[in-house]
C-alpha cells in the first residue's frame, strides 16, 4: 500500500479505530524538536477524553514486517524525546499477531487498517482484533510464500542454527543460485534474515515469519481437493489399507493434515485422511491408480479420503520423509496445513511445532 493511501484510510477511519475517543484534529507531517534535531511525525491527532485533551503521534509503515515495525518503534522513541507527553502509535495496513506482541513489548501502541488496535494511556484502553489481513491482494516484490520462493525459506528453516551460503541454499532447494539470491534479498528486506560476511545467512524471527505465512496460506482454500469414501472405520484402518495396498510405492504421495500429524505428533483423533499427490507427472492417472488400488468411491457428500492437488507443487514435498512405511509431509508443511484447518487444526499444529524443535532454535523469537 502506498503511503498516501495509508494516510487517507487512517485519517478517515481514525474515529472508528479510537472508539470512545473524540478526534478533534489530525495534522500531517508535524515538525517536532528544534535545530538539527528536528523530526517530523507522520500524523499527530488531538483527541478528547471527558474534559482532557491528549495528542497521539503516529509513525506510519506501509508494511507490517518485523524490520518495518522495528524502524517504526525507533522513530516513535526519537519523537518522544521531544514530546514525551505524546501517546506513541504505530500504524500499518496489517500487523500480524507476533508483530502486535512485539510492538506492545516495546511499550508502544498500534492501529492497523485491518481492524487490530491496542491503544493504552491514562485511564484509556482500546483493544480490537480482526480475523485476518484485509490487504492480502496488495503484493509487493517477490512473494516469499509462493511455491518456488518458499523453497528458500524451507531450506533456511530446515537448518535454523546454521549460516548457509547462497550456493548451499540453492543446492538444498534445487533451484538456481540467481533465484535463491533474489528471494534472499526479499526475505532480508522483510527482516527475517541475518547475514555475516564470509559465513552466509540464516533465518531469524521464525515465529513472526510463520505468523505471516499462516495469515496468507490456508489449506482448504489454496489446494484442490477431491473427496472419496474408503471402507474403513478409523484413520489407523485407512493408513493400514494404504500401507498394505502397496500403492504408496507406485505413486508420488505424502500424507498431510491430521493423517500426517498422526504419525508425527499424535494428539487429535480424526477419522479422515488427506493425501498430497504430486502434480509433476500425470496427476489424473496417479489419482486413478490410487482410487482403484484402495477401492475409493465418490460419496454424495463428505468423504473420509481426500486426494489433494497441491498449491505448493514442488514445496509440498520438500523434506517429506517415510514414517512406518508411509511418506509424510515435512513438519513445516504439516504446521501450515493444520494451522487454519477447521477441525482442531491449530491444536494439532502446535503439537507438530513442539516436536519439530523450532521453538528451541536460535532464530525463533
Amino acid at each position: 500500500m502506498q503511503e498516501k493511501e495509508l494516510r487517507q484510510k487512517l485519517k478517515k477511519g481514525l474515529s472508528d479505530f479510537l472508539e470512545g475517543l473524540q478526534v478533534l484534529e489530525i495534522r500531517e507531517d508535524v515538525v517536532l524538536g528544534t535545530g538539527q534535531e528536528r523530526l517530523t511525525a507522520d500524523l499527530v491527532a488531538t483527541v478528547k477524553i471527558g474534559k482532557t485533551r491528549r495528542k497521539l503521534v503516529f509513525s506510519l509503515k506501509q508494511r507490517g514486517y518485523p524490520r518495518d515495525l522495528e524502524y517504526g518503534i525507533t522513530t516513535l522513541r526519537e519523537l518522544l524525546i521531544h514530546k514525551p507527553e505524546f501517546v506513541p502509535v504505530l500504524a500499518a495496513p496489517f500487523i500480524s499477531e507476533s508483530g502486535r506482541a512485539l510492538v506492545r513489548q516495546q511499550g508502544m501502541n498500534f492501529v492497523d487498517l485491518s481492524g487490530n488496535v491496542h491503544v493504552a494511556f491514562d485511564n484509556v484502553l482500546i483493544r480490537m482484533t480482526s480475523p485476518g489481513n484485509k490487504f492480502l491482494s496488495k503484493k509487493e516484490g517477490i512473494d516469499i510464500f509462493s511455491d518456488r520462493a518458499s523453497l528458500v525459506l524451507r531450506a533456511l528453516i530446515a537448518k535454523p542454527d546454521q549460516f548457509l551460503t547462497v550456493r548451499a541454499l540453492a543446492e538444498d532447494a534445487s533451484i538456481s543460485v540467481g533465484w535463491a539470491s533474489e528471494v534472499l534479498g526479499e526475505i532480508e528486506e522483510r527482516g527475517y534474515l541475518e547475514r555475516k560476511p564470509r559465513q552466509g545467512c540464516r533465518i531469524i524471527k521464525i515465529e513472526s515469519l510463520l505468523d505471516d505465512w499462516t495469515n496468507q496460506y490456508e489449506f482448504l482454500s489454496r489446494n484442490r481437493i477431491q473427496s472419496y469414501f474408503i471402507n474403513a472405520g478409523s484413520l489407523d484402518e485407512i493408513l493400514g489399507k494404504l500401507k498394505t495396498s502397496g500403492v504408496s510405492g507406485e505413486v508420488d504421495l505424502a500424507l498431510t493434515v491430521h493423517a500426517g500429524a498422526h504419525l508425527v505428533a499424535p494428539f487429535v483423533r480424526y477419522g479422515e485422511c488427506h493425501v498430497y499427490l504430486s502434480d509433476d507427472g500425470d496427476f489424473d492417472e496417479q489419482a486413478g491408480h490410487l482410487v482403484d488400488a484402495l477401492g475409493l468411491v465418490q460419496p454424495y457428500a463428505g468423504g473420509n479420503f481426500h486426494i489433494v492437488r497441491p498449491y505448493y507443487r514442488k514445496a509440498a514435498f520438500f523434506q517429506a520423509r517415510t514414517i512406518n512405511n508411509l511418506v509424510v509431509a515435512s513438519d513445516l508443511q504439516l504446521y501450515l496445513d493444520l494451522f487454519r484447518f477447521p477441525v482442531r487444526g491449530r491444536e494439532q499444529a502446535e503439537k507438530v511445532l513442539e516436536q519439530s524443535g523450532l521453538r528451541e532454535a536460535n532464530g525463533w523469537s
